[in-house]
């Protein structure tokens, strides 16, 4: 654990309380393995179930749960109010990434409204709605897609996708689609002629552009075709070590001038080669991107999720046999059930805090990097 003085306890505590604290995760709550979870699990496993169709009976048992149980209700609210967390950017379709589904889409859209009529957590649109929520107890949630695929060739799926709340939108994931090349893409190329006409579309309606698992040539292409400034939502910094998912000094830089924005991602096999990673690891991506694109630029976005150790480990081979599906390659060792060090659990996520008190942060580039930073992004991008 993180050392610190009586004095710097008290002001990570405090400052960890009073900050509006955002993060980026896959899913709109972490994986908090109840019985009953265990129980849909274990019977879609043994039915010889995908993956896929596993973790969606779990989804949809998760939302019965939390309906007819308080006492499930009130544990998840406990793991949030632990957390610390005001509000995440969640990204529909996760489990279907490798294929273009729409209706996965569908699917989980209904799961967050399911959840927002249970009063705990709430569809956040606008920077106004994300602190109204803060100041209500009330989780936010920003609904994004980390891949364009499932808008197939039908613009007018953007417009039903910004109706029904989604303000963020990847370009590419790790492979080829119609928009671009992703990072672990063989060839690397820019944006298709169907990419720019998107870009333009999403400029339009004011739809926030991710493209932090694309390639180089269609990242720079983004940010020079993109008429708002746009965002790298969950990266590492690849001058500190040389992974597909991270981004050069060149495109911080681009980003920087384009008034964009860049999350430092928590995933210990991004940060550094080996194991034994921890929060410090994820500090010097962050402190590194800061001197780069200026401290009012970057932002902490874990992706806390299918790698961390709150997923649980009978689904760990599934998982991983449908990552090589996603682009991942074995040159990127990606792991499951890592902690972060003290980042153990996604409750352990004040550690980030203390961290930061830590290296000597002022408390206003604290809060700036805990989530006041991705606020005034979506102000200049027009969300």
């Amino acid at each position: 654990m993180t050392q610190l003085s009586e004095d710097q306890e008290k002001r990570a505590q405090q400052l960890h309380s009073e900050s509006f604290v955002f993060d980026f995760s896959p899913h709109a709550e972490p994986f908090l393995l109840t019985s009953r979870q265990r129980e849909v699990m274990l019977k879609s496993l043994e039915r010889g179930q995908s993956l896929r169709s596993t973790l969606s009976a779990m989804a949809n048992a998760r939302i019965r749960e939390l309906e007819k149980d308080s006492g499930a209700l009130s544990e998840i609210q406990e793991v949030w109010q632990r957390s610390g967390v005001n509000a995440v950017q969640v990204t529909l379709g996760a489990m279907e990434l490798a294929l273009d589904e729409w209706e996965a889409v569908v699917a989980d859209l209904a799961r967050c409204y399911a959840r927002a009529r249970l009063g705990y957590m709430s569809v956040c649109t606008t920077v106004e709605e994300l602190e109204s929520s803060q100041r209500n107890g009330i989780v936010g949630l920003l609904l994004g897609l980390q891949d364009s695929l499932p808008i197939g060739r039908d613009l007018g799926r953007v417009e039903t996708l910004y109706n029904a709340g989604v303000r963020v939108i990847q370009l590419t994931y790790n492979t080829r689609n119609l928009v671009g090349d992703g990072c672990t893409e063989r060839e690397q190329g820019g944006l298709s002629r169907f990419g720019v006409e998107l870009v333009r579309r999403l400029n339009e309606l004011g739809v926030i552009i991710d493209v932090s698992h694309s390639g180089y040539g269609t990242t720079m292409d983004a940010i020079s075709v993109s008429e708002r400034p746009i965002a790298f939502t969950h990266i590492v910094c690849r001058d500190i070590y040389d992974h597909a998912r991270g981004k050069t000094d060149e495109e911080l830089r681009a980003l920087a001038e384009s008034d964009g924005y860049a999350g430092i991602a928590a995933v210990p096999h991004f940060l550094q080669k080996g194991g034994g990673q921890s929060v410090e690891d994820m500090i010097e991506h962050l402190e590194h991107a800061a001197s780069i694109m200026g401290v009012d630029r970057v932002g902490i976005a874990t992706d806390w999720g299918f790698w961390s150790t709150d997923f649980p480990a009978e689904l760990h081979a599934p998982a991983l046999e449908e990552f090589g599906r996603l682009g991942f390659r074995a040159e990127d060792e990606l792991k499951m059930g890592e902690a972060l060090g003290e980042f153990v659990n996604w409750t352990d996520w004040p550690e980030l805090t203390r961290s930061l008190v830590s290296r000597g942060f002022p408390d206003e580039e604290i809060k700036g990097f805990l989530g006041l930073n991705w606020l005034s992004f979506m102000r200049r991008s027009g969300a």
